[in-house]
């Protein structure tokens, strides 16, 4: 059973406890022990109110402690017997939802965007979701990213690490303020122990420490729509300019709907594979009439594939499996309307399709390496001591410095790349700027508007060139810009290997060459785009120069490598780990997909032996990774709760 451990310590402004106060017809306490039903609920009291306390919250276990370092013994005690996770938080805190309700799994922080007035928040710096610093009443931190929300979840794997945490805390010099979750939260980012950001984003959060800021409470709880911010909670963030402005104004209704009639998130994301299917057959048709009936599909299906992202953030109904499910379809339905798209047109446009094809995936590849050494070179970034009350050198910020993003990456350098860098972040501030460079990278909802309205009203040729030529100034633009990042970073970080071999997909004589040669470069993460830009293209210049219908077949081979390549990414995000490696052998590695290319090529087999390859290749691909997912892991919670293909979309 998941503990609860809340300190009911904080005084009010008339010498009483804070948690105490009156809010409607009960206190902050009552209310968030009622909030916390079915979890073991430990309070934390002082003497003159622990008393009280024991007699009023039945079924609670109250400790009675004397000031701040009796707090971290208790907590320590707590988290040592605790057989699941242990969630930290203060009594007087007033939240609706549950205060539990936006953390999902793992060890985690309620986060928030700003500090809520007249109220003390610390500040935390978490790029990407994961805490690299936060502060505390002994610490600082300089270029704060959001603020702490005071709850904390650690799961049953780090208790030790809290306990040990908790033990190391009370050693730290007496601070006037007492926080005890902001003191662990702080004393575990500076242990090194992984924590993620959580944002709060519409949920309701207060901590009234005086009789005036309870009825203002009371007040604002009164007049809070759940409904209302549940539904602006459901739509990402952080999204895309079509997205944003043209589909989940209207989206997120469409959300609620299916909510409201019991539709899961993983059946919406099939009806969307299926609309996309029809798009394509659609597509297929190459009538004007067709083509525009097939841009519209698309739309319907593009607004079905934000619903259920929507609509598992709306019921928080999250797995590992849905959400694999939806981003290995929403790469197929895309790839099919391609293979419409070039089956419908009057002209051959197969060579154009398996170009945008390759290109949309080779770009994948860089972003899906870049942002996994990204995040791994700010998280391996070295963090100061304990005792140390800054993370930076220098003296602390000053008060009225304000929220500031966080930095893309941790650099020391002068040169070109980060004075590149500070000139791009410094583009931000103009109105619209931060949308247009949003657009440049050619996210989803980009594309699919794109391939709606020149199929619509153009050809699928003008369809394919919009999509190579957007795209490459994307890839370009994109790329550049990690290059820079990478260049300017502090660290030299050098790639953990084990992500960017998986998605290497070596065959045996790849993998005997990378026993002999090890290659250690901050650039690693170039290396499995390159590969796909290399086989990728091997395998369309192969089809070009057999001629007949090769290049039809070498699409379907792309598709279906394509398809094992996302499935890699997606696997090792929700499941931890990449197929095993038997299957990048039996699929012969790119270095063996190559061989086999020329030979067939030599041969004048290749329409035949492309067809063939794609026809097993599926077998094996598609069957494994299926197979994978019967059993457990289908109903886990997702490690990441990310529901596009890549970090800039």
């Amino acid at each position: 059973m998941t503990s609860a451990i809340v300190f009911a310590t904080a005084p009010a402004a008339d010498g009483g406890m804070a948690a105490a106060l009156k809010l409607d017809d009960g206190t902050p306490l009552e209310r968030l022990i009622a909030q916390l039903d079915g979890l073991d609920v430990h309070v934390i009291a002082r003497p003159m109110f622990a008393s009280a306390l024991d007699s009023l919250l039945p079924g609670v276990t109250v400790h009675t402690s004397l000031g701040e370092a009796e707090d971290l013994l208790a907590v320590a005690e707590i988290a040592r017997s605790a057989g699941e996770d242990v969630v930290l938080m203060p009594g007087e805190l007033v939240t609706q939802p549950s205060p539990l309700d936006r953390l999902g799994g793992g060890t985690a922080m309620l986060t928030l965007a700003a500090p809520p007035d007249g109220t003390r928040a610390f500040a935390v710096r978490a790029p990407g979701g994961r805490v690299l610093s936060a502060a505390s009443p002994y610490h600082w931190v300089g270029a704060p990213s959001a603020y702490f929300g005071e709850v904390l979840r650690v799961d049953a794997g780090n208790t030790p690490a809290l306990a040990a945490a908790a033990g190391r805390a009370v050693e730290l010099p007496e601070t006037e303020v007492e926080d005890v979750p902001a003191l662990l939260a702080a004393t575990l980012v500076r242990d090194g122990t992984p924590v993620a950001a959580r944002d709060a984003r519409t949920q309701f959060w207060a901590r009234p420490l005086s009789k005036a800021d309870a009825e203002r409470t009371a007040a604002e709880l009164g007049d809070y729509d759940e409904d209302r911010a549940r539904l602006d909670a459901a739509v990402k963030a952080n999204d895309g300019f079509f997205t944003t402005f043209f589909v989940s104004p209207y989206s997120r209704y469409v959300a609620r709907a299916a909510a409201r009639i019991g539709l899961t998130p993983n059946q919406v994301t099939l009806l969307s594979a299926c609309v996309g299917v029809l798009a394509a057959l659609a597509f297929a048709h190459g009538e004007r009439w067709s083509l525009i009936a097939g841009a519209v599909l698309l739309q319907v299906a593009f607004m079905l594939d934000c619903v259920d992202g929507q609509l598992a953030r709306y019921t928080r109904n999250f797995s590992r499996f849905g959400a694999w499910l939806d981003s290995v379809l929403d790469r197929g339905k895309e790839f099919l309307v391609y293979a419409g798209l070039a089956i419908g047109s009057h002209t051959d446009v197969w060579l154009l399709a398996a170009a945008a094809l390759s290109l949309q995936t080779v770009r994948h590849m860089f972003e899906f390496s870049y942002w996994d050494v990204h995040y791994k070179a700010l998280a391996s970034a070295p963090q100061p001591p304990l005792d140390q009350p800054g993370d930076r050198p220098g003296p602390p910020p000053g008060e009225d410095t304000g929220l500031t993003r966080a930095p893309a990456a941790v650099h020391d350098s002068d040169g070109l790349a980060s004075r590149t860098l500070g000139v791009s972040r410094l583009l931000d501030r103009p109105p619209g700027i931060h949308w247009i460079k949003k657009m440049i990278v050619f996210p989803i909802g980009e594309r699919f508007a794109a391939i709606s309205i020149t199929a619509a009203l153009f050809t699928p040729r003008t369809t394919f060139i919009v999509l190579l030529v957007w795209g490459g100034i994307g890839g370009i633009y994109s790329l550049s810009a990690h290059l820079m990042h990478t260049i300017a970073r502090r660290s030299g970080y050098v790639a953990d290997s084990g992500f960017l071999s998986a998605l290497r997909d070596d065959g045996l004589i790849a993998r005997a060459l990378a026993k002999r040669v090890h290659i250690r470069s901050r650039f690693n993460w170039l290396v499995p785009g390159t590969v796909r830009a290399l086989e990728y293209g091997v395998l369309i210049l192969t089809a070009a120069l057999a001629h007949g219908h090769a290049m039809r077949a070498c699409f379907a081979l792309l598709a279906v490598l394509a398809f094992h390549h996302y499935d890699t990414v997606y696997r090792l995000r929700q499941q931890g780990a990449p197929p095993p490696a038997w299957v990048s052998i039996a699929g012969g590695g790119w270095d063996g997909r190559i061989i086999l290319a020329f030979i067939a090529l030599l041969a004048a087999v290749t329409t035949a032996g492309m067809a063939v390859a794609a026809a097993l290749l599926a077998i094996v691909f598609v069957g494994e990774s299926v197979s994978s997912w019967i059993g457990p892991a289908r109903v886990q919670p997702p490690l990441t709760y990310a529901d596009e293909e890549d970090e800039n979309e």
